[in-house]
């Protein structure tokens, strides 16, 4: 694997991070009973634009290009706005980590798709090979190093009470 093709497959693993945290952020805006409507209604765009990016993720690994860039750019974009938004719409149970992790790796495959665009247009690009299995490992690695994290705050925040403890659930005595 050279150095050429393993830049060009971090977007795809960027993108399954990014999808998973703002398809969270969305789950977890539309499951919390005081969520009005509009905290809702962006929830079920970020799990959409969530799932787009675990499928664009897909795509774009297996053939080893950047498949539809005008509309990873423009999904990017979206789900960094719908982000933004549920911050402000609902701050108390959003995750910040969980906001500012999605960010970090929607920049990524936003500023790929953008890169891709500038230098190559219309003009179809050739495959490259694929990712190596340790290119992969790599890559998977440090993107669970931020996700993982990211997840288990969002999740956190979606829990938090009023009085601003999580729950916490034990199996003692049982």
């Amino acid at each position: 694997m050279n150095a050429a093709t393993f830049v060009r497959s971090w977007p795809s693993v960027s993108a399954w991070g990014a999808g998973l945290i703002v398809a969270a952020l969305g789950a977890g805006a539309i499951v919390r009973p005081d969520s009005g409507v509009l905290a809702t209604g962006l929830g079920i765009g970020m799990v959409i634009l969530g799932l787009a990016s675990l499928a664009w993720g897909a795509a774009t690994l297996s053939t080893g290009r950047l498949v539809v860039p005008r509309l990873a750019l423009a999904g990017a974009l979206a789900a960094l706005v719908l982000t933004t938004a549920l911050m402000f719409v609902a701050p108390a149970h959003t995750s910040i980590i969980g906001v500012a992790a999605a960010a970090v790796l929607l920049v990524v495959v936003g500023a790929t798709a953008a890169v891709h665009l500038r230098r190559h247009g219309r003009r179809a690009d050739r495959t490259a090979q694929p990712m190596s299995v340790t290119g992969l490992l790599v890559a998977a690695a440090v993107i669970a190093v931020l996700v993982t994290p990211a997840l288990g705050a969002t999740q956190d925040a979606v829990l938090l009470r009023d009085d601003g403890t999580v729950p916490v659930v034990t199996h003692e005595g049982h």
